[in-house]
């Protein structure tokens, strides 16, 4: 099993923002004054540095987008804003006195958090996949291994022999996936042969996906040890060209059309170097993890008598 450390999101997404803003210019910074955002219905604010700020202008607060609807004409204007803006949500508890706000961010947080997980969900779980092992044995009388819900594919099934030590492979194995609950309660089983009994401790190599727990930005995520900034890159690069790029198309990547791309925001030459970093991380990654190989069965081998 590989080495693990946990990350949390709000990290992932402040290392993203630093990896994106080091060719671009920051927005700009203001502060809540004392007119705050009390709560989650609460829609008047005032801010430092208000003459910035005009009609239709967004505020990202934390994780949160305003739109700036009225601009009053006091000598300290109040703002009246639209909360929860571009599908964000509004922060029940309100965002206080000193919170520090950006004017027109071109790379939103709500946008990064969703990048990132997009990231664990597609590249990380299929290239880089979480990996358990457990000690299960056989459901009593039966021969299948009962397997967690979340179970995605099962990599390996090995016995320890209790008298020599000796750590076994156990062939003529084969993962079921959609059981009937009635049948299996998680609806996920390892069929095993008739060789095996209720005793036999059986060590089960198996991928689970990545799972955020906790809310919000404080959410912690286990990944294996030198990849954490893989779903940084990943979702910096997603972020430049709004999808993602294959392997073989980075190569290409100067064959879109520069016209489009020019209009899309897209820099093609930044593009190509983002997608380039995340295959050879990605590759750096493998090699040190040395992870099995997915077999969807292990046959038995063949005894030459």
């Amino acid at each position: 099993m590989a080495s693990t450390t946990t990350v949390t999101l709000g990290g992932l997404i402040d290392d993203t923002l630093e990896v994106l803003y080091r060719s671009t210019e920051h927005p700009f910074q203001l502060t809540v004054g004392s007119d705050a955002l009390a709560d989650g219905t609460d829609t008047t604010l005032t801010v430092s540095d208000a003459a910035r700020l005009k009609g239709t202008d967004i505020i990202e607060l934390a994780d949160e987008m305003v739109l700036v609807t009225a601009k009053s004409s006091d000598a300290t204007p109040v703002l009246t804003v639209a909360r929860g803006y571009a599908g964000t949500t509004a922060a029940s508890s309100g965002h206080p006195t000193g919170t520090v706000a950006l004017i027109n961010p071109p790379w939103p947080r709500s946008s990064m958090s969703t990048y990132v997980q997009r990231c664990f969900k597609s590249l990380m779980n299929s290239q880089l996949p979480s990996v358990t092992s457990a000690v299960k044995n056989r459901a009593t009388g039966l021969q299948y291994v009962e397997m967690p819900a979340d179970t995605m594919r099962v990599l390996s099934l090995r016995h320890m022999i209790t008298t020599t030590g000796r750590i076994a492979d156990i062939g003529g194995w084969q993962f079921e996936q959609d059981l009937p609950s009635t049948v299996v309660s998680t609806g996920k089983a390892l069929r095993v042969t008739s060789s095996i009994v209720d005793a036999d401790d059986l060590i089960v190599t198996y991928q689970t996906p990545y799972t955020f727990t906790g809310s919000g930005e404080a959410a912690t995520v286990s990944v294996p040890l030198g990849t954490e900034d893989i779903p940084v890159l990943w979702a910096a690069a997603y972020a430049v060209t709004r999808r993602e790029v294959s392997r073989v198309d980075v190569a290409k990547i100067e064959e879109w059309n520069q016209t489009v791309a020019m209009q899309q925001g897209v820099n093609l030459r930044w593009a190509r170097e983002l997608w380039g970093e995340v295959y050879r991380r990605v590759d750096e990654a493998k090699s040190m993890l040395a992870l099995p190989k997915h077999r969807p069965f292990r046959k038995m081998p063949h005894l030459v008598r």
